[in-house]
Formats: C-alpha cells, sequence, structure tokens
C-alpha cells in the first residue's frame, strides 16, 4: 500500500436540512463522488489538477478534490463498493501515442489508502473498458467495454486480481452500465437509448427509452441511487438539448416505473428525465458514486467521529462513535433505537438505547486472526430502519513494516560507484502494532535483479558497477510479518564510453533509455517522444528520431516553454578536441543549447557550450521531402581527459499557436579533426573538399556553395575553386557546395 497524495480521512457527516426543490434532486444536499478526468475549477486545487471529487446533488459545479492523480495517469473506468473504490488506470505520454496500460488499483475513501490489484489488459492494447458497476445481488464487479472484434461486451472484472471475463458481446455499442440493488443491468448505447440487459436468462437487450442526448464522447458514469431507485447518468454527448456540442458533462436524472423487484422492464412503461445541471467546469467524470440508506432518506443518517484503535498487543480493537443528529436526508432526526456493527460484512454486536448525538462504543475481542478490518456502524429506527453505513477501517495485530521513504542515490565521479541511503520506518504497512527495531532490510538491483544485500540493519548501502545500465534500487523492509518496498530514482551508471564516435540514431527506444536521460525538465508532459510513426505523413520517409510534437489538440493549461533534455552517457574523453554533431528537420522555429557537466543530470549542466536556431528548411529536389540538416558546435577544451556528459536542451518559448514539430534525427560525439573531414550529406557527393588550416579546395564540378557558421550565419561565398578562410575566427563552419554538406574546423 502507499498513501494517497492528499491523504485525508472522509468525513461523512450530519447534512444540513435541504427540502426537495422543483426540478432538482430529492434531498439534494447528499454527497456523491467521482473520478474527474478533467474540471477546470475546483473549490480547493487550481486549474489543470484533477483525481477524484466529491460535490452534492443541489451543488454539482462545486467539486472539492479528495485525491488529486499525478504523472500522466488517467482511468479508463471505475466503480465504489461501499466507499472503496476499483479503477483501471493508464498512463498518457502524450496524444501522438497509444496510452499504456497501468495496473488495476483500489483506493479507499475513507483512509485515503491506495492498493495496487493486478494487471487487467488481458484482451490486449485496443481494448479499453468504457465504464463499471457493481453488482450487489450477486456481489461482482461488472464493466462495460469495446475493441474493434468483440465490440460492446459485458466482462466481470475479478477485484482481487484485475482480470477480466466476458459475460456477453452486446448487440448494440454501449456506453455506460449500471446495475440496480436487484442485480438488474442497464446500459446508454451510443445513441442514448436505455436497454435492460437480461444476465439472468438469454443475455439479450431490451430497448426501454429514449433520451435526448446521444453520440457519447470522452468520459462518462451511469449509477444508481439505491435509496430511491432512481438513475443518474453524467454525460458528455455530442447532440444533446443544449446544443454544446460535447463541450460540457451534464447530470441527467432517469425516473424508471415502478415494478417489483423480480420483473423486468419493457418499453410500455412510464420513464422520465430531467436535466439537473452541468457537472463540473468542462469536466468528464467517471466512476460515479453515490452513498445510500435501506431504510431511506427518513431513518438515521451517518454516525460521526468514528474511530477503530487496535490495543497495543493486537488482541482487540475498540470502536467509538457519535450517533447522528439527522436523518439520511437532512432532516432533524426524532427517532433513533439503536445500532449494529459489521466486522467485513458480518454483524458482530448490536445494542439498543442510543439516542441522536450520543456515544456509541464497543470492544471487538473476538478476533479471528490479525489483519486489516472494516467496521461498518449503522443506526437504525424502528419505524423507517437502516441508516447508511459509517465505515471504520483498523489493522489489529503485529504489522509488517512499512515502505522506507527518502531514498538517495549518490552517483560517484567515476561513475562506478553508488551510495544508496534510506530512512527507516516509522510505522506498520498498515497502521497495525510495529516494533521498528525488528525491521532490516534486503536491497535489490534493478534491471538486472541482482540481490545484493539482505538482512541489513543499517540504512546505507554501496554499491559498485561495470557494466553501463540504467538501474535503480529496490529496498525491502521486512520482519516477521511481512515485507514493504520502495523503489530509488532510475539513473544511468557504470563504466563510462571510451570509444569514439559515441552515437544515438534513436533506432532501439529500449538501448537508447539503457544509457541516454531524456528529462522533461519543465513536467508538463510534452517532452521527447521515440518510435513513433508520425513523420511518414509528415515527412514522406520513416527516418528514426527523437521528437518533441504539440498541438492544439494535445496542450492544456499546464504547457510551458519547452525545456527538454537529451543527456548522454558518461564518456571518458582523452586528450583531443571534441565536437557534438546534430542532425535536425522541424516544422517550426525552434532553440536548441548544448551544455556538458560532470553528471548526467540536468542540475551538473553548468558549462555552456553554445546554443542556435534553426535554418531555413531544406529540400529534396526529387520528391520535395524536408532534409535532415547538420548542427555542429566544438565542445570546451576543459572535457579533456575527464569524465563528462553532454546535455542536448530544447529550449522555445511556447508559440502562439500551440504547434511545434521537430524531429531530432541523430547525435555524434567524436574529435572535432574527425567530424571535420566527414562529408555531412549523408549520400555520395560529385565534388570533394580538402581543407589546409587557411584555404578549402573544391575538386570537381560545382554552381553555388557558401560557408556558414554554427548557428546558420552565411560567413562567405564560395565562388572559386580555392577559397582562403584566413580571415575567419576559430570555430566550426558548414560548407554548402550544391546542397551537399561539409564540415570544416578552424
Amino acid at each position: 500500500m502507499k498513501k494517497l497524495l492528499l491523504p485525508a480521512v472522509l468525513l461523512l457527516g450530519a447534512m444540513t436540512s435541504q427540502p426537495a426543490i422543483a426540478g432538482g434532486v430529492e434531498y439534494g444536499d447528499r454527497p456523491f463522488y467521482g473520478f474527474f478526468l478533467s474540471n477546470l475549477f475546483f473549490t480547493n486545487a487550481s486549474n489543470g489538477e484533477y483525481g477524484f471529487g466529491r460535490q452534492t446533488f443541489n451543488t454539482i459545479d462545486q467539486n472539492e478534490l479528495i485525491h488529486e492523480i499525478t504523472g500522466n495517469v488517467g482511468l479508463y473506468a471505475c466503480t465504489a463498493i461501499d466507499g472503496i473504490y476499483y479503477g483501471i488506470p493508464y498512463h498518457f505520454l502524450s496524444s501522438m501515442q497509444e496510452p499504456t496500460p497501468l495496473p488495476m488499483f483500489s483506493y479507499n475513501l475513507y483512509t485515503g489508502y491506495v492498493e495496487e490489484i493486478g494487471e487487467w489488459n488481458t484482451e490486449g492494447s485496443s481494448f479499453k473498458p468504457s465504464d463499471m458497476t457493481y453488482d450487489r445481488k450477486n456481489d461482482r464487479l461488472l464493466a462495460l467495454g469495446y475493441d474493434p472484434v468483440n465490440r460492446s461486451s459485458i466482462y466481470e472484472v475479478d477485484r482481487t486480481s484485475g482480470e477480466f471475463t466476458k459475460l456477453v458481446t452486446l448487440s448494440d455499442t454501449g456506453g455506460v452500465i449500471a446495475c440496480d440493488a436487484f442485480g438488474r443491468v442497464f446500459v446508454i448505447s451510443v445513441d442514448g437509448v436505455l436497454y435492460q440487459v437480461d444476465m439472468e436468462k438469454d443475455l439479450s437487450m431490451t430497448k426501454l427509452y429514449t433520451l435526448p442526448y446521444s453520440q457519447l464522447s470522452s468520459n462518462q458514469s451511469l449509477e444508481f441511487d439505491l435509496t430511491n431507485n432512481k438513475l443518474y447518468w453524467a454525460s458528455n454527448t455530442i447532440s444533446n438539448p443544449s446544443g454544446d456540442r460535447g463541450f460540457d458533462t451534464r447530470l441527467v436524472e432517469i425516473t424508471l416505473p415502478v415494478i417489483s423487484q423480480d420483473q423486468n422492464y419493457d418499453a410500455s412503461g412510464d420513464y422520465s428525465y430531467q436535466e439537473i445541471g452541468k457537472l463540473g467546469h468542462q469536466a468528464r467524470f467517471q466512476g460515479m458514486y453515490i452513498p445510500y440508506a435501506t431504510g431511506g432518506f427518513l431513518a438515521p443518517g451517518f454516525a460521526t467521529d468514528i474511530t477503530a484503535v487496535s490495543s497495543a498487543d493486537g488482541k482487540s480493537c475498540k470502536i467509538d462513535f457519535t450517533a447522528p443528529l439527522t436523518t439520511f436526508g437532512g432532516e432533524e432526526l426524532t427517532s433513533l433505537d439503536g445500532f449494529d456493527i459489521y466486522r467485513n460484512g458480518e454483524r458482530i454486536h448490536t445494542e439498543k438505547g442510543l439516542t441522536p448525538g450520543g456515544a456509541g462504543s464497543y470492544v471487538d475481542t473476538d478476533l479471528p486472526a490479525a489483519g486489516e478490518y472494516r467496521y461498518d456502524i449503522i443506526c437504525y429506527s424502528n419505524i423507517n430502519g437502516d441508516g447508511p453505513k459509517s465505515p471504520a477501517f483498523s489493522y489489529v495485530g503485529l504489522d509488517r513494516p512499512a515502505a522506507v521513504s527518502d531514498i538517495t542515490v549518490d552517483v560517484a565521479d567515476d561513475f562506478k560507484t553508488v551510495s544508496l541511503s534510506w530512512t527507516a520506518p516509522a510505522t506498520g504497512a498498515q497502521g497495525g502494532a510495529f516494533d521498528p527495531a525488528s525491521t532490516t532490510y534486503d536491497i535489490i538491483r534493478l534491471p538486472d535483479n541482482v540481490v545484493l544485500a539482505t538482512d541489513l540493519t543499517g540504512t546505507t548501502y554501496t554499491d559498485n558497477l561495470n557494466r553501463l545500465l540504467c538501474y535503480s534500487y529496490r529496498v525491502e523492509s521486512k520482519n516477521a510479518q511481512g515485507s514493504s518496498y520502495a523503489v530509488s530514482r532510475e539513473f544511468v551508471a557504470g563504466t563510462p564510453v571510451s570509444e569514439f564516435p559515441v552515437e544515438e540514431t534513436f533506432e532501439n527506444k529500449n538501448a537508447l533509455l539503457l544509457k541516454w536521460t531524456p528529462v522533461d525538465n519543465n513536467a508538463d508532459g510534452m517532452t521527447w517522444l521515440f518510435g513513433t510513426t508520425l513523420g511518414q505523413s509528415v515527412f514522406g520517409d520513416y527516418e528514426t528520431t527523437a521528437e518533441y510534437i504539440i498541438s492544439p489538440t494535445s496542450v492544456d493549461s499546464s504547457v510551458q516553454d519547452a525545456d527538454e533534455w537529451l543527456i548522454s552517457p558518461p564518456i571518458a574523453f582523452g586528450d583531443d578536441t571534441y565536437a557534438i554533431e546534430l542532425q535536425i528537420r522541424s516544422l517550426t522555429p525552434e532553440t536548441f543549447n548544448i551544455f556538458v557537466g560532470n553528471k548526467n543530470t540536468v542540475e551538473a549542466m553548468t558549462t555552456t557550450v553554445g546554443g542556435f536556431g534553426l535554418r531555413e528548411p531544406e529540400y529534396n529536389d526529387e520528391d520535395g521531402r524536408m532534409l535532415l540538416q547538420k548542427y555542429t558546435l566544438t565542445l570546451p577544451e576543459s572535457i579533456r581527459n575527464t569524465v563528462s556528459c553532454v546535455g542536448i536542451q530544447l529550449a522555445t518559448p511556447l508559440p502562439s499557436n500551440l504547434y511545434s514539430y521537430v524531429q531530432l534525427g541523430s547525435i555524434i560525439i567524436d574529435s572535432a579533426n574527425v567530424l571535420s573531414v566527414k562529408s555531412l550529406g549523408g549520400e555520395a557527393s560529385e565534388v570533394s573538399v580538402s581543407y589546409d588550416g587557411e584555404s578549402i579546395r573544391v575538386a570537381g564540378d560545382f554552381t553555388m556553395g557558401a560557408i556558414y557558421n554554427a548557428n546558420g550565419m552565411k560567413m562567405k561565398d564560395i565562388t572559386a575553386a580555392t577559397v582562403s578562410v584566413s580571415e575567419l575566427p576559430s570555430g566550426i563552419y558548414l560548407l554548402n557546395i550544391d546542397g551537399k554538406s561539409f564540415k570544416i574546423v578552424k
């Protein structure tokens, strides 16, 4: 388990009285929850943040962020079981690439803990669930998913492993799914048609009701309010009565006919809907969860001030709470007779004589084993029935240690010695009884999975590396009750590169990331992409490159001026003068800077080599393709006989039209003398060039030529076979002869 970024006990407290309002929701001060994939405004968070939120039916545009999600992680779908969310996440890098599935997880609204469950994407990369629900009657998670082969299908989701099992392929394309208290399953199709799916008999779809909302767009959610059996749809559709073309998410209340619980619905009943209003602000909302009371709105409300505390010896747990003062609907509570306590769904205690606002208490001593327990307090009235579940969670018994924190990795100047340190856990992983003195540590190096040490009692370790790779360390804290772990940052270390040229052509993304270090230094999610095929449609070829792409459809308020880095592996430079050569092409003006430093981090890039803007594009005369052009800078003499790294920074200010497309085709770091006589055109030239330090001699027929400096500025025209360059200052120059490029180092 790991703690959420915004940990907080969710207070489902007493609510003020709120009568039903015309055109609104019955007892509208009740809260409901869900995941915002986007929302322009939260009452307690800045623009651009997203995650799980809370609001009431009366204030669906006043959204409180209760857990922020970061790191370009989104959810395809999620749903909650009595306050425990189950989510199907993915990692989103850019709109130019397919999202990467991440393991299914659970999120506890009340404790603020998440736990990874397991891989869910067994159907393949094209499979994406669009909505989930909980079938309370049959105690199962259901998901609606779509793939090009099977179309829309309903799946059962194993909440202990994440596995999807297909139950039925639908005859119409569904977008959202919900289940009522009696196991009846409903979907709304992309055309806005409400169906019931007979999951008990013939798996058929019965058309019930057509809503004026269709062409489902983006993320949305469908869920029952089990208190009144009304259906709520957080709809985001291209076609709707407001004509907003999917710009907003709207909360729609659907009223179904009253039938017995053992019947199925048909189209002859009395269906109706009302639009409650805009949910959030240009929001994308899913995983709606609506707390409920089986006794109805007049039943007692939530208990408050709930605690469940394990004894020091881990043999018992004391539960305390305050009885509600209001009904579940928010009115003054006049009838309260007692309470029940459930442990993990089983009733373990009943007590009478509770009064509104009074204190309740119970000590649970009949515990079967150490572990985490859920206690639900349900206050009841003999007249109006059971109120909602008011939960508390406690780990009872001896606990395994929490994960270590503050892992620090310090790479020595030779890149071969790594010092590792961490902060020992001070608490149990699940809040149980814990003895810090009993904790020991195992160290596993990744990605080679070498067990470096076991049963360490200290909080430091030193590793010696030879092979140059991208490493990290898994530090496991353990005792007799079990273990937890944390993983350090990734870093490139090992024996520095000593063979020249040091070259990267981006042909193998995995090999690249084992030695080079890309950094999204402004953390805006828009950074170097590797291995896309987008260049074929733009540039007309399949050059393997690193790409930086932004477009008006892929940016949001978090996108900033480019600050994207590629840092070389550690290089053992000799007693020579070195240069770096880049091949670049771009549809847009871009700015690059080159740095060197003694470590492969942005912070270590303290020596500025130089910077340049891109020249005007050049094209192949035969097919009009844009060519990759060469840019060369000499590295400083200070790197002679050192181990250093070279950093390449893309530093273009954010364009006003929000559009950039640049391809970095290759990087070569080599002796400046070697690069100076190397043809940069990439093709055989009909002319040859020689250089003696004072003059350039061109052999062969040519019609035009010029000398450019490293910043692309023309320094001199070539009009004869021999041209003196004695007046030019020392530096690296690009000689262009009839479209062929040669490098000259003076």
